[in-house]
Formats: C-alpha cells, sequence, structure tokens
C-alpha cells in the first residue's frame, strides 16, 4: 500500500497492518511530521509528480522509515547481490567440471541427470528395434509373395544367368513351349467301327512335322457332326494319350510320320463325319 505525507510530500510504501495497529497515524522520516495515513492510502502507486488522493479518516502514528523511492534502491541492491551469487555459483560449477572424467560430457552434467539421460537413450533404442522389425516383416513378406508370384507364372524373371540361380532354389513356373501349328500336316485319316465293341469307334490317322526343327506334339481334337454339320461329340487328345512313350521322349522330329489310333465312343447314328484338327497342348 501507498500513504502520502502531508508535509513534505513524499509517498511512502507501508503495511496495512501498521495503521491498523497505530489507528492511521504515522510520522514522516524525512520532516517528521505526523500525519493521517489512511487520507492518502492507495493500493497503487503514484505517477511521477502526482500526489494521491485526499480521504476522510481519523487515526495515531507508527514511524515511516521505508521512503518508495528508497525501496526502489534497495530492489536494485538486492538484484545486483543475487546476480553476483548466480556469477560465484557459475565459477565453482566450472570448477567442478574440469575435476570430471574426459569420457563425461560437460554438457550432460549440467542438463540433466546421466540416469535419466541413460533411460532416454534406452526407449529410443528400444524404439529403433521396433520400427527394424516391423521393416523385416515387411521384406519377409514381400519376398514371399514374388516367390508365390513366380511359382504360378504371374511374374516372369528376364532371361538372364541370375535368373536361372534363382530357379535353382525356388521353383519357377516351366515356360511352354509353343507348338509350330502350321508346319504340322495330317497325312491320312480313317474312321470305322470298332470290330470288338460295340457302340465303339477306331480313328485311324497319322500326321508329320515339316519344321526342320524337333518341338513337342500337339494336342489332338476329334469332333463328330451330323449331315447339318452340327457338332454331336467332340474330345480333346494330350500327346500322351495317342502317342507311345519312348516315341514322346525322342519329342516330334522333322519329315517323321507318327501313326494315330484311336478309340472312341459312338455319339450314335446322327455322327456321319469327323474332323481332327491340332490345338496347343
Amino acid at each position: 500500500m501507498y500513504t502520502q505525507c502531508r508535509g513534505c510530500g513524499e509517498v511512502f510504501v507501508i503495511e496495512v497492518e501498521h495503521l491498523t495497529h497505530a489507528r492511521g497515524q504515522v510520522r514522516c522520516n524525512l520532516c517528521g511530521t505526523v500525519f493521517d495515513g489512511m487520507e492518502t492510502l492507495s493500493a497503487t502507486k503514484p505517477h511521477e509528480d502526482e500526489d494521491l488522493l485526499l480521504h476522510d479518516f481519523d487515526n495515531a502514528p507508527p514511524l515511516l522509515t521505508q521512503a518508495y523511492h528508497g525501496m526502489q534502491v534497495d530492489l536494485v541492491e538486492d538484484d545486483l547481490e543475487a546476480e553476483l551469487d548466480g556469477i560465484i555459483a557459475d565459477a565453482r560449477m566450472e570448477e567442478e567440471l574440469e575435476d570430471l572424467p574426459s569420457f563425461v560430457a560437460r554438457d550432460d552434467s549440467i542438463d540433466a541427470p546421466f540416469v535419466a539421460e541413460k533411460k532416454v537413450k534406452q526407449e529410443q533404442t528400444a524404439s529403433n528395434w521396433l520400427w527394424s522389425g516391423l521393416a523385416v516383416v515387411m521384406l519377409i513378406g514381400l519376398l514371399w509373395q514374388a516367390k508365390a508370384a513366380i511359382n504360378k507364372g504371374q511374374l516372369k524373371l528376364p532371361e538372364h544367368p541370375i535368373s536361372q540361380q534363382v530357379c535353382e532354389y525356388i521353383s519357377c513356373a516351366k515356360v511352354i513351349d509353343e507348338v509350330d501349328l502350321n508346319s504340322i500336316s495330317l497325312v491320312s485319316r480313317n474312321i470305322r467301327p470298332h470290330p470288338g465293341r460295340d457302340e465303339a469307334l477306331i480313328i485311324s490317322a497319322s500326321m508329320i512335322n515339316a519344321n526342320e526343327n524337333n518341338q513337342k506334339f500337339p494336342a489332338l481334337e476329334i469332333k463328330l457332326s451330323d449331315l447339318n454339320g452340327k457338332i454331336v461329340a467332340m474330345r480333346r487328345f494330350v500327346a500322351d494319350e495317342y502317342v507311345p512313350a519312348d516315341v514322346l521322349r525322342a519329342g516330334f522330329l522333322p519329315n517323321t510320320l507318327i501313326p494315330i489310333n484311336l478309340e472312341i465312343v459312338s455319339p450314335g447314328d446322327d455322327a456321319v463325319a469327323f474332323e481332327i484338327g491340332f490345338v496347343q497342348p
């Protein structure tokens, strides 16, 4: 709280308890005037060259010894003393740091305890291991998917020696070489009832490979149709169903006549024509 001497006009800082015990009467330590401190009592300090407002009070005096301007000087002295204490403390800290071992960082001893820093480092290490583990799991998943795609033929490796080495460790889908159907010709064909079985037919034919290279045997497609050309029966034979095993191992040699003998169930009297075609195996 603030009050102003009515004799010299000096503004003083005063505690309310002092005014209460003295019934508001105070004495100025500058001019000795006894006055009623309650008349100009204010909770806000006055501006420079400004008087406090008078109030209507009547009380008796404690001696005022702490002047407002003197209070400011005391605060400055306290600030200087606190700053000096801080400088002394910093100097002592520097001396203690010089005695620390060389492997201890100077900043570490100031900023945080060693135990706290070690805990932070352990948490960072655990987090790094977690992310590393997730990355490894994702990589394994991608490799597994790539392997499955290669096995099914959905993903094809480029022609390279490294690709051959990879296929030695994983089961790569085998690339099926297409048969040159245009180079295969049907030399003869015949169909007749089976001599030993009722409702069965025997188809005899022969084919030749005009390609100069050895290739695989094609699949045969047999179609039976009626007088109007409508298909009444159809059957497909793969190579191992119409070619002997030893001939199949040798492959379809060029300019070699291959005989064909097939037994099929008769579709009835409506089947009056037949057709033999070559398709990819």
